[in-house]
Order: C-alpha cells, then sequence, then structure tokens
C-alpha cells in the first residue's frame, strides 16, 4: 500500500465507514489484487483504482501532459476495467488478508461505478472522462477527490451524483468543462442535486465552486450538518461492537449488518433530522422511552431507552415488538430498524442493541397479533406525533 492508496483509503472510510470500504482487495484467496479500493454498498460497487505519478519536465508541456496521462489516467482504465470483469464472477468480496468480506450485490442487480483518482500532475493537466471502451469513468485529481467526498460524504449523496454525472454526459447535452470536478459539483447542487439537460451544450465555468461555497445558505448548511454526525457516530459504534463480537443482536449477524447498511444509506441531510430526533430523544428519555420515525428514505426507525440496570434480554425483546407493532401501524414502509440504549445519565456508560426487521408483507394474522401485543403492552398506543420542518439550505 503506497502513500496514494492510503489516502484514498482512509478518505473512503471516512465517508463510507469501516464495514464497507476495502484496501487492496483480492482476485480470490491468497491471489492477485483486484483494485486499489472498493466500496460495496448493495446494489451499488465502487471500484477505484489510484496512480500517483511525477510530472517530468522535459521543457515540452504538452509532451509531458500526455505521458503523465497515459500512465495515471490509461493504466487506471485498465486496472478498473480488469477488476469490473473478474467481479462479474465473484459473490463475495476477498479482503487483502485474503478472508472474506461482504456478499456483492446480485450480477442482475449490481450497478458499478468506476474512479479513477490521479496524483502528481499538479493540476497542469486536463483530466478527461468519460466511456474508455468499456464504461464510464470518474476521473479526478488529489485536490477535486477530497472536495468531492468532504461534501457527497455519505455512500448515498456519492453515488447519485455519480449516477447523476454518467447520465448527463451520456445524453445529448454536450458538455464543457473548465477547471476542475468541484465546479461540475457546484453546478449540480446549485441545480437541487441535478444537471441542467434542457440545453444543447452546457459549458461550466471555472471559479464556480469557490463562488457556490461563499454563499451564506451553505455556510448555515455546515453548521446545521453537525447534528448529524451523531448517526455517523452510531453507526461506527454499531459496527465496530458489530465486528468485535460485542453487539447484542436481536436475530443474527445477517439481520444486524443489513441495519447497519440501512443506517449508512441515509443521505447527510436525512441524518441531520436522525441525528437530531436522537440526540432530543435521549435528552428527554426519562419521560419518553420509545419513539417512531419515518425517515426520507422510507425506513421507519424505532428509539427506546431502559433505565440502567435493566437486562439486556428484556430489552431486546421490547425493541423486537416494538419494531413489529411500527411496521403494522405503517404498511407503506417495510423496513424497521430499532436502536436502543439505557437513559441518559450524566458520567455514565451505555450499551447499544440493534433490531432488524424487514417483512414485504403484512397478513392479517400479523395485524392480529400486533393489535393484541399493542392493546396489552401498550406499544404506541395512543402515540403523540410531532411534524417538524428542515431545510437543507437554511436562510438566515
Amino acid at each position: 500500500m503506497n502513500n496514494a492508496e492510503a489516502l484514498v483509503y482512509r478518505m473512503c472510510r471516512q465517508s463510507f465507514l469501516s464495514v464497507w470500504s476495502y484496501m487492496n482487495p483480492r482476485r480470490k484467496p491468497h491471489g492477485k489484487e483486484l483494485c486499489d479500493v472498493l466500496v460495496v454498498r448493495e446494489p451499488d460497487v465502487i471500484i477505484f483504482s489510484v496512480k500517483q505519478i511525477r510530472m517530468t519536465n522535459s521543457g515540452k508541456p504538452e509532451i509531458d501532459a500526455d505521458r503523465w496521462r497515459r500512465k495515471a489516467v490509461d493504466d487506471s482504465c485498465k486496472q478498473i476495467y480488469g477488476a469490473e470483469r473478474i467481479l462479474e464472477k465473484s459473490v463475495t468480496v476477498v479482503k487483502n488478508d485474503s478472508s472474506l468480506g461482504v456478499s456483492l450485490p446480485s450480477a442482475s442487480d449490481r450497478r458499478i461505478h468506476r474512479v479513477a483518482v490521479a496524483l502528481g500532475g499538479k493540476r497542469r493537466v486536463n483530466l478527461p472522462f468519460g466511456d474508455f471502451g468499456k464504461g464510464f469513468i470518474h476521473v479526478m485529481n488529489e485536490v477535486s477527490f477530497s472536495v468531492l467526498l468532504a461534501e457527497l460524504d455519505t455512500i448515498s449523496d456519492f453515488v447519485e451524483y455519480l449516477r447523476a454525472k454518467e447520465d448527463w454526459c451520456q445524453s445529448k447535452v454536450r458538455v464543457k468543462l473548465d477547471g476542475p470536478e468541484e465546479n461540475l459539483l457546484a453546478a449540480y447542487l446549485h441545480a437541487g442535486r441535478r444537471f441542467p439537460d434542457n440545453y444543447d451544450m452546457v459549458v461550466v465555468g471555472d471559479g464556480l465552486w469557490q463562488e457556490f461555497i461563499a454563499k451564506p445558505e451553505y455556510r448555515l448548511k455546515q453548521t446545521a450538518n453537525e447534528s448529524s454526525y451523531v448517526w455517523d457516530r452510531l453507526i461506527e459504534k454499531f459496527a465496530s461492537d458489530f465486528l468485535n463480537g460485542q453487539l447484542e443482536i436481536e436475530s443474527n449477524p445477517s439481520g444486524t449488518e443489513r441495519a447497519l447498511r440501512q443506517m449508512a444509506r441515509e443521505s447527510r441531510f436525512a441524518r441531520r433530522i436522525l441525528g437530531k430526533d436522537f440526540k432530543e430523544f435521549l435528552d428527554n428519555s426519562h419521560t419518553i422511552l420509545a419513539r417512531k420515525m419515518s425517515s426520507l428514505s422510507g425506513v421507519v426507525y424505532v428509539f427506546l431507552a431502559r433505565p440502567h440496570g435493566t437486562p439486556r434480554d428484556l430489552r431486546v425483546a421490547e425493541l423486537s415488538n416494538r419494531c413489529f407493532v411500527a411496521r403494522g401501524l405503517q404498511p407503506e414502509s417495510t423496513h424497521v430498524v430499532g436502536l436502543a440504549t439505557e437513559q441518559y445519565e450524566k458520567g455514565k456508560g451505555f450499551s447499544l442493541d440493534l433490531c432488524n426487521l424487514f417483512k414485504p408483507t403484512w397478513t392479517s394474522e400479523d395485524q392480529r397479533i400486533m393489535e393484541e401485543m399493542q392493546a396489552e403492552l401498550g406499544y404506541f398506543k395512543s402515540p403523540k406525533v410531532t411534524k417538524t420542518s428542515e431545510d437543507e439550505y437554511p436562510t438566515a
């Protein structure tokens, strides 16, 4: 692992979390390296190739740029396409120590995204992007890549940008990009996370990113997003305990992993709402024992807090039952994720439980059981309904 690969992996791990980012995965156990970094979030798979090539100075800038592009870009494209061919026949990620990672999405549902990160050009070389023969490849330098992962720092936000850019650049619209990739990102965010498609040609000018981040609404958004990192810390805590075998689970490891994947699938804006709501729930957990809320993703989350000393098995059982009742109360939502912990007390530690309920169908028998459970145990029997509004880009 060289310094460039370590840089990209560290940035991916910070954004996409440790369970789904793999450094130097293998083609098969004890086999050759597949690619530099692999990120898996069903149904999306992102293949990263990282090249750090020193820019020569022969006195002929055009020749130097062509040589650099061949080594930094063309070689990355070959590696990415080669990795994709291997993945077509694979069902599980093979880590760099030859152990097995997460299962890959099924071949019929899998969406591949290809990213080449080219370092060493000192931003003196215009980087091409597009279809290099076997699928669209995003090519970025280290500065642009850092900006993108800082701004689109959840897997959902990052993938949505990649997909929108791929569709736009492969449409009938001719795209001319002046300057680095972050100007394209500014155009995307300014238009409401979409690209303009009602033109024959679009020129994205240089300096657009600096103009965008100077807006007061952007700065207010950054401040508002601080509450979203409560959700990130929850995911990392669950992931760490899960990987170390320290998590109380209501069913089995695969269910826990699916719950973690769903929590990590939430966008930054959704995490802001979820994080704010979870913190507010904990602050009032001595009077509010449980809460049910719907995310922008359509998933229902159940929060439960019990006094310190409550047996874990009883808390897990209640969490599971509450998730079942929540599923019945909101028939439009097939996925419920439950989080349980202790009531907040300053200076005391805490433990976490996680429940995953994915139930696409709801039968009359399910409804009968749910109504009996609700009547006997009182779960969400007379809920207080609260509606809130939130702007992604607040105004002063």
